[in-house]
């Protein structure tokens, strides 16, 4: 009999595919906070941290470089006016009810999602490759 992972571990395998997708659908972009051409991380909006139910939106979810990422504090106001570019104003609309929908309700992840957003995201990193 095969142990299953942990939830916790599942989440990081699902994360390093979702990371990767969100990497190569953005190479050909700026970073969304900067504007600069340069490696890109994957750059959540809502952070994983406070947002845990919108780790895996793709509206929530650019190309950013390390810089911006991880060591400048201010990163969200360019970030802010450029996912408008990215997506429209109506989509953004709809991803800041889907975080304050998160804060009010939580998200509890179900094993068979997060099993089920690796497979969908393998698939997507098959197309764009």
């Amino acid at each position: 009999m095969t142990k299953k992972k942990s939830l916790p571990k599942l989440k990081a395998d699902c994360q390093k595919v979702f990371n990767e997708f969100i990497r190569i659908r953005d190479k050909d972009l700026s970073c969304i906070s900067c504007g600069q051409f340069k490696t890109l991380q994957a750059g959540h909006y809502f952070a994983v941290k406070g947002y845990d139910g919108l780790r895996f939106d793709e509206d929530n979810c650019f190309g950013e470089d390390a810089g911006c990422n991880c060591f400048d504090e201010s990163h969200l106001i360019g970030y802010g006016i450029n996912i408008v570019d990215r997506i429209g104003k109506k989509k953004v609309d709809e991803l800041f009810e889907r975080a304050l929908d998160y804060k009010q309700n939580g998200k509890k992840w179900m094993r068979w999602e997060i099993e089920e957003l690796i497979e969908t995201y393998k698939a997507k990193l098959k197309e764009l490759k």
